[in-house]
């Protein structure tokens, strides 16, 4: 009876070794480790918190970058290319040699592809730059939350802030009655007010990177504490197999060993 009940148990044993090697979790059910479930579904939960909060911190940066690009795009509109003398930009054509009417020419053509770099910056097809009265999008962080805000940009808008006013302006002193001072004036105003506005972008960016960092960084310690709670350690549980198999061999050993002996004992009653 001893030894049926130690091959009952063993084979209970294995059972369960079987199935923790299988799925490769240490902990399938509550009775496994009923503490230790407790916490690895809080951590699981964590892991699913980070993992939205960098799904929203994803979608910021593909937002900002988007917006910056167009920024910058506009920026070498306004004032040339550093890089290649031959582009010159709306500054440069006003303060070089060309006549006054192909100043206004070259200002024209300005206002065409400020106009398309305003219309083509778009991000899942709403405009970024282009927006009446600004774009202002919130991002969860997990604990806490980042507020983009993105002031609008195009020349024929009729906000009050400072950047579009002084995009009105320089799109009315090409349009109504041009002078090529006055359009000077207005480029480098519109200059100055673009380059804040993009570092006030490029300080949100490095603030979503940093946070992107750290939510990296928080993932990974929060899925190593997690994993070495829920996971099996498939060398431990190989060992104990092997153990668990032995025990069984020698329990149903045991079991036909006296099994033999009783039916000896038994039949030599009658000899």
């Amino acid at each position: 009876m001893r030894a049926i009940s130690t091959f009952n148990r063993v084979s209970t044993d294995i059972s369960e070794i079987q199935h923790r090697i299988t799925t490769g979790q240490r902990i399938n059910s509550g009775k496994d480790d009923p503490g230790g479930l407790i916490i690895r579904e809080g951590l699981r939960a964590d892991i699913k918190t980070i993992n939205a909060a960098q799904a929203e911190m994803t979608q910021a940066e593909i937002l900002m970058d988007t917006a910056s690009n167009g920024m910058m795009q506009i920026l070498e509109i306004l004032r040339g290319d550093p890089s290649d003398p031959n582009k010159n930009g709306l500054i440069g054509a006003m303060t070089g040699s060309l006549t006054e009417g192909q100043k206004e020419k070259a200002a024209v053509d300005f206002l065409t592809l400020y106009a398309n770099a305003v219309d083509s910056t778009l991000y899942n097809g709403e405009k970024l730059i282009g927006t009446a009265g600004g774009l202002s999008k919130t991002y969860q962080l997990g604990n806490g939350t980042l507020s983009v805000s993105i002031a609008d940009l195009s020349p024929n808008s009729g906000d009050p802030a400072d950047v579009s006013k002084a995009a009105k302006d320089l799109g009315d002193a090409i349009t109504i009655g041009f002078d090529s001072a006055a359009v000077l004036d207005a480029a480098k105003t519109l200059l100055e007010e673009i380059g804040k506005e993009a570092g006030a972008l490029g300080m949100k960016q490095q603030i979503a990177a940093q946070n992107q960092t750290l939510l990296d960084s928080r993932l990974t310690s929060v899925t190593s504490a997690e994993g070495r709670i829920s996971n099996a350690d498939i060398a431990v549980e190989s060992s104990r197999m092997a153990r668990a198999e032995l025990l069984a061999q020698n329990a149903m050993s045991s079991i036909m060993y006296t099994r033999g002996y009783a039916a000896f004992a038994v039949s030599s009653l009658f000899r």
